[in-house]
């Protein structure tokens, strides 16, 4: 099952109900999230640099190789944005599969439960601390328009570290403490809970009924 390469190549397939169905997820995600907002574009302010934008189709897959289910996002075209006016640092940290393992040995060791969470749409929730402003996709009846972006987006320079920063604020907030060796690695002396952090997918290791608590 090929996976187009641009919108056009998603509507002219034979899979092209499927690939508007997911796309149709993608602008409500981004919708419910609040990613932008709408702005003429002869109102944009002199001098801003527009990013552009696509959309970017994947068919997931199962473990035996049969398809889950059809993938649309809206992409931006993060290279290019322009260091020091709509990005500065980019790093994002990601734990240690030492780290990983260390974490498994100790919840076999103790006898502890082990759960996994995947977060959906994970970069929409990053927030931006630069302006940033996009050309539109295809399809979604914006033209005429650009997007002032209010949190980060696939393809931006910034993403993975601006949705680092909103997800890592939230054990904080319950008391949760970044390990030294790891940052990725944060642990509750309150919940006696251990939380991994790849990305956006999180490990969490303790007692079912404090891992639904702090969940």
């Amino acid at each position: 099952m090929a996976e187009p390469q641009s919108y056009k190549e998603a509507m002219a397939s034979l899979d092209s109900d499927a690939w508007q169905h997911a796309m149709m997820e993608e602008h409500q995600a981004i919708m419910d999230a609040s990613v932008w907002e709408e702005v003429e574009i002869k109102d944009l302010p002199v001098g801003r640099k527009l990013v552009g934008s696509r959309w970017v189709f994947k068919v997931k897959r199962n473990s035996d190789g049969c398809v889950e289910r059809f993938e649309a996002r809206i992409v931006a075209k993060g290279y290019s944005q322009v260091e020091g006016i709509n990005y500065d640092e980019t790093f994002a940290p990601v734990t240690r599969y030492d780290s990983l393992r260390l974490i498994i040995a100790l919840a076999l060791h103790l006898g502890l439960d082990m759960s996994q969470a995947d977060i959906k749409s994970t970069f929409l929730n990053g927030d931006l601390n630069k302006e940033v402003w996009m050309m539109p996709p295809p399809s979604i009846g914006l033209d005429g328009k650009v997007l002032r972006l209010l949190k980060s987006l696939y393809g931006l320079k910034q993403a993975p570290l601006a949705w680092f920063e909103r997800l890592s604020s939230a054990p904080a907030e319950l008391g949760f403490l970044s390990c030294s060796f790891d940052p990725c690695i944060f642990i509750s002396p309150n919940y006696n809970i251990i939380i991994v952090v790849y990305v956006d997918d999180i490990t969490t290791v303790g007692r079912k009924s404090h891992v639904r608590k702090v969940y």
